[in-house]
């Protein structure tokens, strides 16, 4: 179940709004029109319960978030 996999998830991304933005992210970027937009959700929440694919993404996000202006 999905949620089975948010909650490991959340062992290694201690917010849940950073959560769901990282995976959005990495849902955009692992898309695959052959897939359904689901399964592709699913496999990324699954791959956040991996402690270094998790840092790998927080670390990405934190680089976008320098590069984007103030507002």
């Amino acid at each position: 179940m999905r949620s089975d996999r948010i909650h490991k998830a959340l062992v290694n991304i201690q917010n849940r709004f950073m959560l769901c933005r990282l995976v959005s992210l990495a849902a955009r970027k692992c898309h695959d029109p052959d897939m359904r937009v689901q399964d592709v959700i699913n496999d990324v929440i699954g791959r956040f319960a991996d402690t270094e694919f998790a840092t790998q993404q927080l670390r990405i996000l934190a680089d976008l978030e320098t590069k984007l202006p103030a507002a």
